[in-house]
């Protein structure tokens, strides 16, 4: 089960991603020169919901919600008694897993009444592409996160809302979710600065699913135009019904929004066999079994979920052919817009992010699947990006068991410091169910992005705890960086490099470094720190006499070489918003924002 089975309920609107983006550039670390400050440089790393209400769903398979229903309308937000969810990088190295942190997702109604909660599992997001064509800009880049809810609590208003009662019995423990977010606004000095659009799902969830993607029958990148790609997409099915998200994969027209006019109306069907390829041509008449059509224009369903009938006949073709997506072609025929991976088979990490400290270890599964089903003994081939220079031991291959799943082990080194001023080293392991004659690894036809779809590992620097005498001196200089790549804290709050100026926020530090990596109080925000860096600095604290939080302090100097030439002046509320996000951030308060 996931969010593409039924219960389900759909839902859209905005969200806020105030990523910091002084520390994109890995070269200013250990630079004199000050950082470039990127489209974002006072950002907190505050991730949050806005004006996201319930749209649409199902009640169950081929049921959609009616008109009335009490469960549009509904308000989906987040916590309302805690700091802000937090998006982090992995790394200034590796900037294309971001994970949302610290996230909890509520349903309230009209009177703001908690409906349901759940804690968001921390999950990166997946098969980011620019949804413009190769003209597309930053707003245009998409992707999707993939989790689960934990923690799933109900209120008593619930019982008004029948099809959470259905949840609830369905899937008591876990509830799958999805967000699909694009069209992010990087123009400073505008309302909709650092928020972008979202779409979304939740669904149950059942044990032995993946936590971070659907396990189902994976249809991989194409093209609709000669310009303009089509999105990798998922399908499951679900009794006699198709469902299928398309949700990150239609590409849009001139801006985010509408779908391309090509990609109006497309067809749902069963090719003829595995010989029929992205990009063919099929004439009328040929051997394919149409399920149905996803109409996209004037606008596309709710949250790009299509669930269609699926005639018997198709069923029983789908056991041994692969799905695919159609678009009519000018000679009359059809033309295959994307199809299903090679043979049906389709293998994916689960939970493909870690951070790893030297000498310890860290399980990556993997899941395998043929048509959808689990798939047992399959081989995985994997290889190490870096390859003989690498610090992780990774074995070369791993069989899946009965349940279609492998357990990968990743031993760690120590980096012994290669980058100066960043910890460690970003490691990559790739992986295929195939190779090639040559022994690489054959990812054609796989629905892997060979940039993305890898195992990504920070392996984390060696550190000896440093004498007594060295204490300050050692603190000092693993606080510096924060103060140089995180400029808000000093704008606003506290200069992380002056440890005269942290001592009265002792407390504060105590709470936000003494908490765990999912609490969204942990600070820093980018969440790369080692845990032995970590344990000096919390030593030195608890080393320091008690002392009230400061809340008040003398102007900061001026942080040169971080705003942008090009405007200026940032506006007064939204400094003082981000002064207020900080400062909460640090202490673990939150406002009514």
């Amino acid at each position: 089960m996931s969010y593409l089975d039924s219960p389900r309920l759909t839902f859209a609107g905005r969200f806020l991603s105030d990523v910091p983006t002084g520390n994109n550039d890995p070269g200013s670390f250990g630079s004199p020169d000050p950082p470039q400050p990127g489209w974002n440089a006072y950002g907190c790393g505050t991730f949050d919901l806005l004006g996201c209400k319930v749209t649409g769903g199902e009640s169950g398979q081929g049921e959609p919600l009616a008109p009335g229903h009490p469960a549009l309308g509904l308000d989906v937000l987040t916590s309302p008694d805690q700091v802000s969810a937090k998006l982090v990088d992995l790394d200034p190295d590796w900037q294309v897993s971001t994970e949302i942190w610290g996230l909890t997702v509520r349903l309230a109604g009209p009177r703001g009444q908690s409906l349901l909660s759940g804690r968001f599992r921390p999950a990166a997001f997946r098969d980011l592409w620019g949804r413009g064509g190769d003209d597309g800009g930053f707003d245009m880049m998409s992707a999707t996160f993939v989790s689960v809810l934990e923690e799933v609590a109900y209120g008593p208003a619930a019982a008004a809302v029948p099809l959470l009662a259905e949840l609830r019995d369905r899937s008591p423990e876990r509830l799958s979710i999805r967000f699909t977010m694009y069209g992010i606004t990087a123009q400073r000095c505008t309302a909709a600065f650092a928020t972008g659009r979202l779409t979304g799902c939740v669904g149950p969830w059942s044990p032995g699913e993946p936590l971070s993607f659907v396990a189902g029958r994976r249809l991989d990148m194409g093209s609709l135009t000669s310009e303009t790609s089509f999105g990798r997409s998922v399908a499951v099915v679900r009794g006699d019904r198709l469902v299928l998200d398309l949700g990150n994969a239609y590409p849009f027209a001139a801006s985010p929004g509408p779908a391309h006019p090509r990609a109006a109306r497309i067809d749902v069907a069963v090719l003829p066999g595995e010989q029929v390829q992205a990009g063919d041509v099929l004439p009328p008449g040929a051997d394919v079994i149409d399920i149905g059509t996803a109409v996209l224009l004037p606008s596309p369903p709710p949250s790009g979920v299509i669930s269609l009938p699926l005639p018997p006949q198709a069923a029983q073709a789908l056991e041994s052919r692969p799905l695919a997506l159609l678009v009519p072609d000018a000679g009359g025929g059809r033309r295959v817009l994307s199809r299903e991976t090679r043979d049906g088979l389709y293998v994916r990490a689960d939970g493909f992010v870690h951070r790893v400290e030297a000498g310890a270890r860290a399980t990556v599964t993997l899941h395998a699947r043929e048509r959808g089903a689990p798939a047992a003994g399959v081989t995985v081939h994997l290889a190490r990006v870096l390859g003989d220079t690498s610090v992780l031991t990774v074995p070369d291959s791993v069989v899946t068991g009965p349940d279609g799943t492998a357990t990968v082990t990743l031993r760690a080194g120590d980096p012994h410091g290669p980058r100066p001023g960043l910890d460690g080293v970003v490691e990559q392991v790739a992986y295929s169910p195939r190779r090639n004659a040559d022994g690489t690894l054959d990812l054609d036809g796989s629905g892997i992005d060979p940039s993305m779809d890898v195992i990504a590992a920070h392996v984390r620097d060696a550190h000896e705890p440093p004498a007594q005498e060295h204490l300050e001196d050692e603190v000092r200089r693993i606080l510096a960086p924060y103060a140089t790549h995180y400029p808000i804290m000093g704008e606003h709050l506290v200069n992380l490099g002056d440890l005269d100026a942290v001592r009265p926020w002792r407390a504060a530090m105590l709470l936000a470094l003494s908490r765990d990596i999912t609490d969204p109080n942990h600070m820093p925000v980018t969440r790369d720190l080692s845990e032995p860096k970590r344990a000096t600095i919390l030593r030195w604290l608890n080393g320091l006499p008690a002392a009230p939080r400061a809340m008040a302090r003398s102007a900061p100097p001026p942080v040169t070489g971080v705003l942008p030439p090009e405007p200026k002046l940032v506006a007064a509320r939204d400094l003082v918003e981000r002064g207020l996000s900080a400062a909460r951030h640090l202490s673990g308060e939150r406002g009514s924002d």
